[in-house]
């Protein structure tokens, strides 16, 4: 009876314990809250129709934020560092004017192929950028091809070679070797364009007055004496125009013939070395009648000796282009260009 006894109280302490063991309350451990990631700049997605002026994240395994701030046409020789882009008389030049910035917490290699451009014209073919990207504040468009830092931006410029006629309505930004979706800018005159997406018109007297957009350049341009206009490699500017009766270096005269010697100052656009001699330029000088004159030779701008020579980049010289007329004609145009270029038309007064 004692051991019975004994043998309860023993198993009572244990189921006691016991229960005052599951009835003990454990407080969770507070964790430090983690620091917060500072916010990355805004960005809308690719894929719907750009607006000028507005950032886009392209690309998405590398992203890039993309702002397209502005555009224009022209005919202008556009300089890349080393490289000169030119449209002959049938085309012009779309320029691209945009920021990129490095999204990512590491470096990011840029260049021209880390983004490609497509302008698609009004007949819906389509026009490929794969040209050089320039560095937009520097003079010259030194070429880009760097490692931006951390949230680095950069103004860049690019051009698009299109079609002299008409205005292009859709640009394509897509995203190069990375993968990503595709951002297209409608552009005026589409009426679904914003009104901001807008590019500039072509300065006069390049654009054909008969397109009220300004988006149309001439293949033959009105020139005025005394105002430079955008060749191949040359910016040229006709000064003036005399008449001269006497020999000039080995070229006579018969009689009932004169000289008329065209004074003409050239720019050299390009950063690299141009030789310049009679052949440089295709000069057509036409009559009242619509008889083409003789062209003999180009001159030195003061001496009577042919000019034939290397003209470094970014340098001008002064030049005197000579035709032979008899003095019964008179001298009505002078039409110019160089190489594949438009034409510019001179009236000989």
């Amino acid at each position: 009876m004692r051991k019975c006894l004994v043998t309860t109280l023993i198993l009572s302490a244990v189921l006691c314990a016991g229960m005052g063991a599951s009835a003990a309350v454990i407080k969770p451990v507070k964790k430090k809250p983690l620091p917060k990631k500072p916010p990355a700049p805004s960005a809308q997605l690719a894929g719907d129709n750009g607006v000028f002026g507005t950032v886009y994240s392209l690309r998405k395994d590398t992203p890039l934020y993309f702002r397209l701030k502005s555009a224009e046409y022209t005919t202008d020789q556009v300089v890349m560092g080393d490289t000169v882009y030119v449209p002959t008389s049938e085309e012009k030049l779309l320029a691209l004017h945009f920021t990129i910035q490095n999204p990512q917490k590491a470096e990011q290699f840029v260049r021209w192929d880390s983004l490609n451009f497509t302008a698609v014209d009004s007949m819906n073919n389509n026009h490929e950028g794969n040209n050089y990207w320039g560095d937009d504040d520097a003079k010259d468009h030194a070429q880009i091809a760097m490692s931006l830092m951390p949230t680095q931006t950069i103004n860049v410029i690019t051009v698009i070679v299109v079609p002299a006629k008409g205005s292009i309505p859709k640009l394509m930004v897509l995203p190069g070797a990375d993968n990503g979706l595709v951002l297209r800018y409608i552009l005026v005159p589409d009426p679904k364009a914003p009104a901001v997406n807008k590019p500039g018109a072509l300065k006069a007297p390049i654009f054909d007055p008969s397109d009220a957009t300004g988006y149309t350049a001439l293949e033959k341009v009105p020139g005025l004496v005394g105002t430079s206009y955008p060749y191949q490699n040359f910016d040229l500017t006709i000064e003036k125009y005399e008449y001269i009766t006497s020999a000039v270096g080995d070229n006579t005269l018969e009689e009932g013939e004169r000289f008329l010697m065209v004074t003409m100052l050239m720019k050299n656009e390009s950063p690299t070395e141009q030789y310049v001699r009679w052949d440089a330029v295709s000069p057509v000088l036409t009559s009242t009648d619509g008889e083409e004159l003789s062209y003999v030779d180009m001159f030195l701008a003061t001496g009577n000796r042919p000019f034939s020579q290397s003209v470094k980049g970014l340098a001008e010289v002064r030049v005197r282009m000579m035709f032979k007329i008899p003095n019964e004609v008179t001298p009505k145009t002078l039409a110019l260009k160089e190489g594949t270029s438009r034409t510019y038309e001179f009236e000989v007064k």
